[in-house]
């Protein structure tokens, strides 16, 4: 194996140890484990890949507090920032001369105004039932052995 692809799985396998995954996307882990096990070396890009998209999938799929976003309050604030923001942008119109600059500005004020309307109704909806997740669990004890494996094999063939 070359000293690159040594190197990667070398990562690899100990940032597997560390994961936190569901456990369809450990059966996947597993398989590319099993392969790399079995002497095929060409599966190392395709597990570090499969660990990318497990992560990623992981981290948007969990409970709303694992993307790490602080919730927001509902305010009513933000509508009457609007309508001053409007406001002020059909002020700026009038300044600029009217006529054509002042019907573009007041329309430009108005979807201001009903951005900031339309964010303080829906920014706030319940985003889904967080019962259907499916929690991250520890490495398996069968891809803890599998990894134990194929590290102990590495290092014997050094």
């Amino acid at each position: 194996m070359s000293d690159t692809r040594d190197a990667e799985l070398a990562r690899l396998l100990s940032e597997v140890r560390s994961l936190r995954l569901r456990p369809d996307d450990w059966q996947e882990v597993d398989e590319h484990l099993a392969a790399i096990e079995s002497g095929d070396h060409t599966r190392v890009d395709q597990l570090s890949q499969a660990m990318f998209e497990a992560r990623v999938r992981g981290r948007f799929s969990g409970p709303r507090g694992s993307a790490r976003v602080a919730p927001t309050k509902q305010t009513s604030v933000l509508p009457v920032v609007g309508v001053v923001c409007g406001a002020l942008l059909v002020g700026v119109g009038a300044l600029l001369g009217g006529g054509p600059i002042l019907w573009g500005i007041v329309a430009l004020g108005v979807f201001v105004f009903g951005i900031a309307f339309a964010g303080s109704r829906v920014a706030h909806r319940p985003r889904g039932d967080d019962a259907d997740a499916v929690e991250p669990v520890p490495i398996p004890d069968q891809v803890a052995l599998r990894v134990n494996a194929i590290g102990r094999a590495r290092d014997a063939g050094r």
